[in-house]
């Protein structure tokens, strides 16, 4: 999660609702480092999750751990990458395409390489002796762990959890910082502020911002007609990198925090009641059909479990 919190006051600003006032944002600060604790949490508990297999897996395991994580897994993740493009918006306001580029250089390739080269081997040999794939010295290990992935299908945004392990969100914030910009500059021009500003009188009824699920929800489902879901595939990058922009586009017009201020009890109802619903899916058809509902393409199974 890059940017600064830290902004100051656009008296260029094409509408009252878009000047955003020279205070840091500390309640995104939190946000981060709540996000930054959930990932601590989700990584502790998956080895006791019955439901999927992780890298190094405990004997016991317990439902329990697969409800927390079930609460979790849904909107852990896509708040994380909303963040990280909400701190997209602060930068660029200060910085010139070629400075936001070598900022996300510095920030977020760098350490995705270094700790690919430094960390990941060793990661990925623990998981192989416990997994009994493999015998041998760890300097063994390296030439068939770098044989089997130069192998593999590099078309893939895949490879950034296949060479980076957990820093595979880099790889992702990163490719999204490049892919976005285009789009984050012409969300400036007028074009994309008339778009912006569109959206922002829809959120002014209340209730409105929760027409953003909608397309959200079509996209994962969509996404699955492309490709069946993998660890960190194409459908996760397409979904992901839709939440990277809603993230910039929520901080650039200030009605849509008041919307979500004024109507925070019925986003909190409404994610509640989904997830309600979500475990009462898994409990009527049974939690293998609803994880396949997200897995590939199923009318309308996957348009119906991705809504909720």
């Amino acid at each position: 999660m890059t940017g600064e919190a830290a902004v100051p006051v656009d008296s260029t600003s094409r509408t009252e609702s878009t000047v955003v006032e020279s205070k840091r944002l500390h309640y995104l600060d939190w946000l981060r480092v709540i996000l930054l604790f959930g990932v601590f949490l989700y990584h502790v508990l998956k080895p006791f999750d019955p439901m999927i297999a992780w890298h190094i897996n405990n004997a016991e395991k317990t439902d329990a751990v697969m409800a927390i994580l079930m609460t979790i897994n849904p909107w852990g993740i896509p708040l994380f990458f909303l963040v990280s493009g909400a701190g997209s918006w602060f930068a660029l306001r200060k910085r010139s395409n070629r400075q936001y580029i070598s900022e996300r250089v510095n920030r977020l390739f760098l350490p995705l390489i270094v700790g690919s080269i430094l960390l990941s081997p060793f990661q990925r040999y623990l998981e192989t002796l416990h997994q009994e794939t493999f015998e041998g010295s760890f300097l063994s290990f390296i030439p068939e762990m770098i044989s089997e992935y130069a192998a593999a299908n590099w078309f893939s945004p895949a490879i950034f959890g296949r060479w980076g392990l957990h820093l595979w969100f880099l790889g992702f914030l990163f490719a999204f910082s490049l892919l976005a910009l285009p789009i984050f500059r012409w969300l400036k021009r007028t074009g994309g502020a008339s778009f912006t500003d569109w959206l922002g009188r829809l959120v002014e009824k209340r209730g409105g911002i929760l027409l953003f699920i909608l397309p959200l929800a079509i996209i994962r489902a969509l996404a699955l007609i492309l490709a069946e879901s993998e660890e960190h595939g194409w459908v996760d990058f397409i979904y992901f990198f839709f939440f990277f922009i809603l993230g910039f586009i929520i901080y650039s017009d200030d009605r849509f925090a008041r919307a979500i201020r004024r109507d925070r009890w019925l986003l909190f109802a409404s994610g509640v009641v989904g997830l309600a619903a979500y475990f009462a899916l898994s409990v009527a058809f049974g939690e293998e059909t609803v994880l396949d509902w997200g897995m590939k393409f199923i009318f309308p199974g996957s348009f119906v479990g991705n809504l909720f």
